[in-house]
């Protein structure tokens, strides 16, 4: 797999960019913002019509890249003077002074920064885009010089790149950490408004002003220095009296069936109405129903919630916690819209307890935090069975974690006994043969079964489910203190 790769190296440690004319600063500079300095350098040698033009049309209708910046941090706000353009309202010179405030972002690392597109490598087009690259000038305001260029790299040689990682996230609902990109007819707006700005003076007219540009899109980018966890929504198990309803922990997945149940009979009563083939969905995002050649695992995990947090935690469940996939929190947030209010039924019969909507409260907190020390509440389903060897085991955790989409650096230990007041082991019987772990479904009855504690290198925010269980309520962490 080759990568098309934009590097844009700065002269200074100083960027003054801003997301907005009056702030907050912009960090990482946005592919919006690599756009522009391209147009803009690309006029500069007059090839908009070239070859070389054309590939910015081609770059506009990638998916957003991956970002590697330096470690950056704000500096000081400094105001500096500078004479107004009215200079015929007043002779004086330090009577029309107009303060301009700025605040640089301080880059702590080797001031240069990388723009990767998957796949991207391989077009006529990508090869032009290397070489607008490199006429590059600057990177945010006029002062921030820069110089660029561009390569094809090899999967290996992109592992091998310097940087913190941003990575682009489609659909999430944050305020925050969103970035301007590129999208249809962007370099086309980018071209007027560099042309309104050459002809802002003409001689014997008033001062034009300058269009801005228009044409974009935003999306959310997450690295270690802003991290994001995967939507959830959150529902109190109620009686009819609207007091908890306390179920045992070890038949959580019970809980997880009826929730996972109730949430397959509203979907396909009420689905989403931009979804196309709602059949299909419900059978493999909402139920998980996969055939064996699919290797997605882009479905809803059904997740109760053990109560812990304190000393007197009795580790009950009084939760359900339903968590959906990078991207899918309209998804989501509509389902939750359906559940809210809607009773449980066990497969024995008779009325289980009631889901009501809840926002947040203390026992949640331990679940979706952010920290780099997480521990297992229920025992993680290994995908395989470790044989009683610790260097297999290592491996089934490791696999287990790639498999849960944690990508990032980390040391672990592992063990039978649970982390936590009154949760159980990770073996299914004790030496008499009685059960005293938690009840699995079928299909993971087999599997090796472990609780961990994990130290990343970076904080990371939930919630986290890992293992061959994750689906189901095995496997969830919780945050710790550092």
């Amino acid at each position: 797999m080759t990568h098309l790769c934009i590097t844009v190296r700065w002269l200074d440690n100083r960027y003054h960019g801003l997301l907005n004319r009056d702030g907050p600063p912009e960090w990482p500079p946005s592919p919006f913002r690599l756009l522009q300095a391209l147009v803009a350098g690309v006029a500069r040698h007059g090839q908009l019509d070239s070859e070389i033009g054309k590939s910015l049309v081609w770059l506009e209708s990638l998916d957003a890249p991956l970002i590697l910046a330096p470690r950056a941090c704000s500096g000081q706000i400094v105001q500096r003077f500078v004479p107004n353009n009215d200079a015929d309202k007043e002779p004086h010179r330090q009577l029309r002074l107009t303060g301009k405030t700025s605040r640089p972002t301080i880059l702590l690392g080797v001031p240069e920064i990388h723009y990767v597109w998957p796949n991207a490598g391989g077009a006529t087009e990508a090869e032009w885009a290397t070489q607008a690259a490199r006429y590059v000038t600057c990177l945010g305001w006029g002062i921030d010089m820069a110089y660029g260029d561009g390569r094809i790299l090899e999967e290996k040689e992109v592992g091998q790149l310097r940087g913190i990682r941003w990575l682009p996230r489609p659909n999430t609902l944050r305020d925050d950490g969103l970035l301007r990109v590129p999208t249809g007819g962007s370099t086309m707006d980018l071209r007027r408004a560099h042309q309104s700005a050459l002809n802002r003076i003409e001689h014997g007219k008033p001062l034009r002003t300058v269009e801005k540009p228009q044409v974009f899109d935003r999306v959310f980018y997450e690295s270690a220095e802003r991290p994001i966890g995967r939507p959830y929504a959150v529902f109190a198990l109620r009686t009819p009296l609207d007091e908890f309803f306390p179920y045992s922990h070890a038949k959580l997945i019970h809980i997880a069936g009826m929730t996972r149940s109730a949430s397959i009979s509203a979907m396909k009563a009420f689905p989403p109405g931009d979804i196309t083939d709602a059949a299909d969905w419900v059978k493999s995002f909402v139920a998980g129903h996969r055939s064996e050649v699919e290797n997605d695992h882009r479905q809803l995990s059904y997740v109760p919630l053990p109560s812990i947090g304190h000393g007197h935690a009795d580790a009950m469940i009084r939760r359900v916690m339903i968590v959906a996939p990078f991207g899918c929190g309209s998804e989501l947030s509509h389902l939750a819209d359906q559940l809210d209010g809607e009773h449980l039924h066990p497969e024995s019969g008779g009325e289980g307890p009631v889901l009501d909507r809840l926002r947040s409260d203390g026992v949640t907190r331990q679940y979706v935090g952010s920290s780099k020390v997480w521990a297992s509440v229920t025992p993680v389903i290994l995908p395989g069975h470790n044989d009683h060897k610790p260097e297999k085991t290592a491996k089934l955790i490791e696999r287990a974690l790639l498999q849960s989409g944690i990508d990032q650096g980390c040391q672990y230990t592992w063990g039978a006994l649970p982390n936590f007041n009154n949760c159980l082991t990770a073996f299914k019987y004790d030496r008499s043969g009685r059960r005293t772990g938690y009840f699995r479904p079928d299909h993971l009855n087999g599997l090796t079964a472990v609780h961990i504690r994990i130290t990343f290198e970076h904080p990371v925010t939930g919630p986290l489910v890992v293992g061959a269980g994750r689906h189901c309520g095995l496997g969830v962490l919780a945050a710790l203190s550092e």
